[in-house]
């Protein structure tokens, strides 16, 4: 199969599989709470595409011109839904909640490795490597705990 086709079908395949396990997982019940955690991360993940992109660790090499959403659907889109999904499985279980992290970063990691060697979605410039990248998911899967958890108590302390 065509690089090009697979890229597409792999990433907007992916994105609407997502969006019907979201669906299909989430919550509702819980919306107001999850949904400004999967803003925190939708801004903390556009900042860190912003400069990693403008700092040359990895570029999206697409001519097609029809991939220019690339960075804002996996900015507001894919990774904020699996943020609201990660955090709706915590608990008060420290070690499910090790497990829980440990298996969302092994699962974008899987993601990034196929990402990587099947598809033109994007490469890796200077500096930048797989060990980069899971540091990088392991940061921000503790962001969201910690804004959780901020966010959590700023509306208990408001009486939301």
């Amino acid at each position: 199969m065509d690089k090009d086709i697979w890229s597409f079908i792999f990433y907007y395949g992916n994105v609407l599989i997502l969006i019907v396990i979201f669906i299909a997982l989430i919550n509702k019940k819980r919306l107001k709470e999850l949904i400004p955690i999967g803003l925190f991360i939708a801004v903390e993940n556009y900042t860190v595409e912003i400069i990693g992109l403008s700092h040359g660790y990895w570029e999206y090499p697409l001519e097609n011109p029809g991939y220019p959403e690339v960075i804002i659907i996996s900015s507001l889109i894919y990774f904020p839904i699996i943020t609201m999904l990660f955090y709706q499985f915590l608990s008060k279980n420290k070690v499910k909640n090790i497990i829980l992290t440990i298996l969302f970063v092994s699962l974008n990691m899987i993601i990034e490795v196929i990402t990587l060697k099947t598809t033109k979605l994007f490469v890796y410039g200077k500096g930048m490597n797989l060990f980069i990248a899971f540091l990088m998911y392991i940061s921000a899967y503790i962001l969201i705990i910690i804004f959780g958890k901020y966010y959590n108590n700023l509306n208990s302390e408001k009486g939301c």
